[in-house]
Formats: C-alpha cells, sequence, structure tokens
C-alpha cells in the first residue's frame, strides 16, 4: 500500500541522515546501559535522541513511527525518573523497537507500507512497563510530538531547536536544598514553531526537578496549540543560575521570569545601563512583586549567563552578517563530491602537464625571464593543486566511527543466538578514510566479526575450562600509517589450526594431499580464503557454507589493500587490513617496460631493487634474486602482458617488489620514472577487464598508463 509523507525532496536527505544518527545513537546507548544502568547521562542521551525521532517523524506525519518511538521514549523516560529498572529484557524490546524504527523510516524513501508489528511491539513493551513499574510517582511523560504546519523552517533547524534541551543531568527533587519556584515566560507567536516552545520549557524543567503544576496543561501541549504564556511551580535543587542559563537557550520566547525576577539576555542588558542589577542567586523577594528590574545573569564558571553560550558541540556563538549563529556543519549531496573530486583530478592531470612542458623550457631557456615568470607561476599552481587536492579530500573524509559502531549490536545479536557472551571494544574510531573506500570495507569486515563471533571466540563454558574469563573479546582498531588505512579485527578466542584447515580442504578436493603436505603454516592459514572452504562442524545461519572469507580477500583486493592474519593457538586471532587512503588518486610508481609506462600502486610496493644481471638466477627456468638471504621470484612485465622480445644489452636491472598478504615478487622493469599522483581512469566497458590491468591514468604529457593490477599478476603466475 502506498502511503504519502509531509516532506519535500530536499528535505529527504537531511530527514534520512538525522533519523540514522540518532537510531546509531540509540543502538549504541541502549548496549551501553545495559553494563552502565546507573549512568544517568546515558539515560538522558538515549531519550533525546528518542524524542528527537519522535519529533521529526511528528513534523512529517508519520503516525506509526511516531507511536513507537513515543512508546519507547516513555519506557526510557521511566528509567530516567528511576520508575523502571534497566534489564535485559527492557534492552532487548528497545533495540526490536529501533529495528522497527529502521524499517519505518524506510517507508518514506519508497513511500510503500512495510510489514512490521508496530501495534504488537508497543503493547508488548507497554505491558513490559505496566508490570515492572517500580510504584513511585510517575513523572509528568512527555507526550509532545512537534509539527510545525505551514513552515518554511528546514528538518534540520526544527530538530536542533526542538530537540536542543541544556544536558541538566536528571534532579533528585527529595535532595537536601530543595525548594519551590515559579517560573513565567512569554512566548512569542510570530516565532517559528510556537507550539514547540511551551514543550521544550516543560522539558527543560522536568530535567532540573519535578513539576508541581503547569499551565498550559500536558494535553494542551501535546495538541500543539500555540500559548502565549508559560508558567510552572517547580521543585528544584538546581541554582538558580544554571536554571536560568538553561532556560535562556531556548529560543522563540521573549521573557523568563524566575520567583518574579525578570532573567535577561546579556545584550538586553548592555542595551540599559540605567537598570540596576541583582544577583539571580539571592532575589530580593522583597521588592519582586511589582518592581519589574531587569536583572543580568551572573556569571557561571567564568561565562556569561545568556542565551546559546555554546552549542551542543561545545562550540561559541558567531556573528555572521549581523545575526547570531553557530559554527555548524553543512550537508550536502555526495555526488557534488563526487564531481568536484573528478574536477580535482583533471586539475591535478594538467598540473603534472604544466610542470613536463616547465622542464622541457627550462632546459631550452635557461636565461629567459618569461621562462623564469612561467616556472614560478607553474610552482605556485602546483602548491595550490596540492592543497585545493588536500582540502578536497578532508571534506570526503568521514571517521570510520560510522562503520564500527555498527558491529556492538550485530556482536550482541549473534552472541546471544548462538549462547555466547562477547564484548566489543573500538579503538581509533575517529580515524579518517575516503566515503568511498567506507563503503567499500562494510562488507569485508561484517564478513570477520561474524567469522570471530562463531569460529574465533569460545562458549563461556570453553573459556573457563581453558582458564579464561567467561567473557570474550573483539577488538576493532583503526589508524593511519606510512600513507594507509590500517584496520585490524582481533579475537581472544581459541585460533586458527592450520593443520585442520589443510584436512578440510584436502577432504573438500580443494588442494592434494601432496600440496597440503608441503605447506608452510603461514600457507596453511592461507587457506581459509579459499572459496568453499569451511571448518564450521555444522551450517547455520551465522557461517558454515563456505562463503565469506574469499569474499573478504576479493573486495579488499578490489581496492588495492592486502589482508594478513595472525594467529596462536588458544590465543586468538587477529586480521589486519591495509588500505589507500581513497580510490579516486593514486600515488604510484611509474616504470617503462620498452616504450610503454606503467603505474604501480605505491601502497602495494615494498621497496625497488636495482639488479646486476649476474644478481639474477634461473630455478626451474624462472628467474629469481637472492635479497637479505631470502629467495625472491621474479617476474618480467614484458612477458606478462606480451611484448615482443628484445634483446637486452643494459647492464641492470630494475626489480619493483611488491606484495600480497605475506607473499612476494619482484616485477623487472625497463627503468623507473619516479613517483606520481595519478588520477585513476576506470576501462570502460567498450575495452572490459584486462588481466593484470586495474584501471589507466593520463599522464602530465597527454599520454596514457596502464595501472597495474597487483593481485591480478599474483594470479596470473600462480603465487
Amino acid at each position: 500500500m502506498e502511503i504519502n509523507f509531509d516532506i519535500s525532496e530536499d528535505e529527504l536527505p537531511i530527514f534520512l541522515a538525522e533519523v540514522d544518527e540518532h537510531l546509531q545513537v540509540l543502538d549504541d546507548i541502549l548496549m551501553r546501559l545495559e553494563r552502565e544502568e546507573t549512568d544517568s547521562e546515558l539515560v538522558q542521551t538515549v531519550f533525546r535522541s528518542a524524542h528527537t525521532i519522535k519529533g521529526m517523524a511528528g513534523m512529517i506525519g508519520h503516525r506509526r513511527m511516531t507511536d513507537l518511538t513515543h512508546t519507547v521514549e516513555t519506557a526510557l523516560d521511566g528509567v530516567r525518573k528511576k520508575s523502571l529498572q534497566i534489564s535485559t529484557e527492557l534492552i532487548n524490546l528497545c533495540l526490536e523497537a529501533v529495528d522497527y524504527l529502521r524499517q519505518l523510516r524506510d517507508e518514506v524513501v519508497t513511500s510503500q507500507v512495510c510489514d512490521v508489528n508496530t501495534e504488537g511491539l508497543i503493547t508488548a513493551l507497554k505491558e513490559f512497563m505496566d508490570g515492572k513499574a517500580l510504584g513511585t510517582q510517575p513523572a509528568i511523560p512527555v507526550e509532545a510530538s512537534v509539527r510545525v504546519g505551514a513552515s518554511e523552517q528546514s528538518i534540520s533547524e526544527q530538530k536542533s531547536e526542538v530537540a536542543s534541551a541544556p544536558k541538566t543531568e536528571v534532579v533528585d527533587a527529595s535532595a537536601p536544598g530543595t525548594r519551590t519556584i515559579q517560573v513565567l515566560a512569554k512566548i512569542d507567536l510570530n516565532s517559528i514553531a510556537p507550539a514547540a516552545r511551551a514543550f521544550q520549557l516543560m522539558q527543560a524543567l522536568q530535567d532540573m526537578g519535578d513539576i508541581i503544576a503547569m499551565i498550559p496543561t500536558l494535553e494542551q501541549i501535546d495538541s500543539m496549540v500555540a500559548v502565549a504564556d508559560f508558567s510552572a511551580t517547580v521543585r528544584s535543587s538546581v541554582s538558580l543560575e544554571i536554571i536560568a542559563s538553561n532556560l535562556l537557550q531556548i529560543s522563540g520566547v521573549d521573557e523568563i521570569s524566575i520567583d518574579g525576577v525578570r532573567i535577561l539576555e546579556p545584550e538586553a542588558t548592555a542595551a540599559k545601563p540605567q537598570t540596576q542589577a541583582a544577583p539571580v542567586a539571592q532575589p530580593d523577594r522583597t521588592s519582586q512583586s511589582n518592581s519589574g528590574s531587569a536583572i543580568s545573569p551572573t556569571p557561571v564558571n567564568g561565562d556569561t549567563l545568556g542565551r546559546r553560550t555554546s552549542d551542543a558541540n561545545g562550540r561559541k556563538p558567531t556573528e555572521v552578517g549581523g545575526r547570531r549563529g553557530t559554527d555548524m556543519t553543512v550537508r550536502t549531496n555526495v555526488e557534488r563530491l563526487d564531481n568536484l573530486m573528478n574536477l580535482v583530478g583533471e586539475l591535478i592531470t594538467d598540473r603534472n602537464h604544466l610542470q613536463k612542458i616547465r622542464g622541457r623550457l627550462v632546459a631550452q631557456s635557461r636565461q629567459d625571464g618569461n621562462v623564469d615568470e612561467l616556472v614560478e607561476t607553474v610552482t605556485h599552481l602546483g602548491r595550490i593543486t596540492d592543497q585545493l587536492q588536500e582540502e578536497v579530500m578532508r571534506i570526503r573524509m568521514l571517521p570510520i566511527g560510522s562503520v564500527f559502531n555498527r558491529f556492538p549490536r550485530t556482536v550482541r545479536d549473534l552472541s546471544q543466538k548462538i549462547g555466547k557472551l562477547i564484548d566489543v571494544v573500538i579503538h581509533g574510531e575517529d580515524t579518517e578514510m575516503d566515503r568511498s573506500m567506507i563503503e567499500e570495507i562494510n562488507d569485508p569486515l561484517i564478513h570477520l566479526i561474524r567469522n570471530s563471533v562463531d569460529h574465533g571466540v569460545e562458549t563461556p563454558q570453553e573459556r573457563l575450562a581453558a582458564g579464561k574469563p567467561e567473557r570474550g573479546t573483539i577488538t576493532l582498531t583503526a589508524r593511519h600509517e606510512q600513507g594507509r588505512i590500517i584496520l585490524t579485527v582481533s579475537d581472544d578466542g581459541g585460533g586458527i589450526d592450520g593443520e585442520r584447515l589443510r584436512r578440510s580442504a584436502v577432504q573438500k578436493g580443494l588442494i592434494t594431499p601432496e600440496e597440503a603436505a608441503a605447506l608452510t603454516e603461514e600457507q596453511s592459514i592461507d587457506l581459509m580464503f579459499m572459496a568453499g572452504l569451511s571448518t564450521a562442524q555444522k551450517i547455520s545461519d551465522i557461517s558454515g557454507r563456505g562463503v565469506g572469507l574469499d569474499i573478504v580477500n576479493t573486495n579488499i583486493q578490489r581496492v588495492n589493500g592486502t589482508i594478513q592474519v595472525e594467529t596462536k593457538l588458544g590465543q586468538g586471532t587477529t586480521f589486519q587490513i591495509a588500505l589507500p587512503l581513497t580510490l579516486a588518486i593514486v600515488p604510484s610508481l611509474l616504470v617503462t617496460v620498452q616504450q610503454a609506462t606503467f603505474a604501480i600502486p605505491l601502497v602495494m610496493i615494498s621497496e625497488t631493487l636495482r639488479l646486476e644481471r649476474s644478481e639474477v638466477k634461473n630455478i626451474y627456468r624462472k628467474p629469481v634474486t637472492l635479497l637479505r638471504g631470502n629467495v625472491l621470484s621474479l617476474v618480467r612485465l614484458a612477458d606478462i602482458y606480451h611484448f615482443e622480445p628484445v634483446e637486452e644489452q643494459k647492464k641492470y636491472l630494475y626489480a619493483v617488489v611488491v606484495h600480497s598478504g605475506k607473499q612476494r615478487v619482484g616485477l623487472l622493469v625497463d627503468s623507473l620514472l619516479g613517483e606520481e599522483e595519478v588520477v585513476v581512469k576506470p576501462l570502460g566497458s567498450f575495452i572490459g577487464d584486462i588481466p593484470g590491468v586495474s584501471s589507466a591514468t593520463i599522464l602530465g604529457d597527454g599520454m596514457v598508463a596502464l595501472i597495474v593490477d597487483v593481485f591480478g599478476l599474483f594470479k596470473m603466475v600462480g603465487i
């Protein structure tokens, strides 16, 4: 069945991005609450995310999404007010609701109703809350959904304003120093979403105490009828300075009074120097009733109290075009970033071309002043191009945490399904990668995680018998290293048995018994990347069908990455993935083979060698050389790409040592031209796939160079 929502095409990507962001927060923090149930700040954060999703769903008229999120929000409010305890059952219900919300979110994209039983889950949550309530006085439930009718305000602005409540910890209204205060506020009916301001005031006061009485009533707030006057009687132990500061963060409110003392922004106070200021913390009750004196809030921790002293991320306000604003990020279509990257790539090609021309002109006209000016201009243009490339690369960068943060939920669900206890530890989640690389690495990481859960970490009984803690650990790390991204997936499980892999490979007919007997331990471990190989004793929906790690290897190689495995029986396994920073521009070593130029990605190169002909030997008619006491196989690129053989007269040979995992091979070439950043150009469907070639690039002189597919070469030569 088709369903329509009140959202424009321009607002859709913003809505989706922000909902995804808050759903991820719900995922992450709900699992943290399961382990750290006494952390009230986590409860506050997850409550706000649930409320924000509900408000955004209400704005576009997504009723099922609003109702489900409201029920989750009510449960979290019970936890927040200590009338409901955190338990695994509650977390399971809330996480199931998050899964449902993701499907309901997709309805906005497809305009088709998905098959999720929200009513059943809502009933289950309500029954759980009814059965588990602790019997304390319930807090005022937050039920107001934000709905702006004909307003042209963007979804992002509405979400920011409706959900931007102060970060104050939940207050125990029975604590020592608690007092009753009266709060009055006047709401600007001409502001955007005036009906939401009463709700924001109510929510802010709830965070700082208990609301005893309130006008408008909760039903009026829930009906989203705009009101000009707000009043509340609150019991709180929070200082008046903090209450004033938090209420002043709410926009669209013209005037706020606490116990009859009017609270103004610092700018308003400065505009009326004749007005006598008094401390908020010690108001003169005798003169408050009718004087109407303006009070300038006193500083707290050295900062002047006022509206928007900082935003949710701690950024200070800035003056933009005469209006107060905050240093905010800007969402844009990723296609624009891709187009910008393509243009930068073309600029780099022209820069390389200009540098070639500069070199020729300098060689021909050493004393020409015009040439000197041209050289200076080209040099400056090169620097600007480098800076522009760096900035565009930074814009395309995303923290790897956007991928890593999904896996604790995955591990929790899988481990519960198979009866294991596994924690996830993440390091380096702020490490940034190109967006295109993040998209490519997601599936391989999922396979490695599932492999660690199913094959790596033992059951609690097995771990205790081996003298280990019953809870296993999977560790995800990310770091930059020598112009590459290094990702690792480690577990403290039982390790990988090379002998078992050899037996399985022989039983499945993937290798012969003779080949198995000749394998080293490292080569045996690498068998896990063969298609169809599995050591699982039974097939499950997690693994055991002989697919997974071969896909991991293939996908990583497709982006010029490498994967290595380190394992110790009884201690665990580590998968290490090395990736280039980006797929669009690749630092490469240019080499020549006869009259052709090839580009070899630097990420695949270990070193380069200059060999005398006497250093090259033949074993079984294949060239090899001795490198630091080890035999290094050599491959002539001219033979790989079927060049016509020519008689070699040069004294020296050049070898580029490339690697695939722990395997090494030297590619024999005629000369080394030097390093250069090349812009990757796909070969296109007309040319199709060429063995040993991944793509092409245009050099500075306008000639085309092929980019070597190192992994394809390894397969072609049988290494």
